[in-house]
């Protein structure tokens, strides 16, 4: 499924890029760009800011400037859904696996009090919730004062 400001966007655009969004139920971020490999989206290339703004679209990248993206764990990168928006633009939207990281990675950094019904998508097993442990835990992504919320999370998403 297209999204339209991402049509405009494309129309804009007079060389080639390739987005990586994480789709949210209030929108999109760009997480990421697919050069050679992926590369964090923070800051997007001056090329794609520029169209972005002859729409009067803001890309969001926030989560990308808070995040060392090349250092997701491998499965952050599985289960891509590609959209070619004409010549210029290439978007992969996270499947699951990414998605995963970035909903609670979200929670967590917001403080955020969650609803449950909000993950039911992503179908977290025990696994996949010992892996964002995990990686929370390995990346040193916050500090332990965050430490209670996390398990209360990943308690109530058991």
């Amino acid at each position: 499924m297209k999204i339209l400001e991402l049509s405009q966007l494309a129309e804009k655009l007079d060389q080639f890029f390739h987005l990586v969004i994480w789709e949210k139920k209030d929108g999109f971020e760009v997480v990421a760009i697919m050069a050679e490999e992926f590369q964090d989206a923070f800051p997007l290339p001056m090329e794609v800011q520029a169209a972005a703004a002859k729409i009067g679209m803001f890309l969001d990248t926030t989560t990308a400037a808070r995040l060392q993206i090349e250092n997701m764990p491998d499965d952050f990168w599985e289960e891509f859904d590609e959209v070619t928006y004409g010549k210029y633009l290439k978007v992969s939207r996270l499947g699951q696996p990414g998605r995963k990281y970035l909903e609670i990675f979200h929670v967590v950094n917001t403080g955020q009090n969650f609803e449950r019904s909000s993950f039911n998508d992503l179908g977290l097993s025990e696994s996949d919730l010992l892996k964002v442990a995990r990686w929370l835990r390995e990346q040193s992504i916050f500090d332990h004062r965050s430490g209670d919320l996390i398990m209360e999370i990943l308690t109530q998403l058991q």
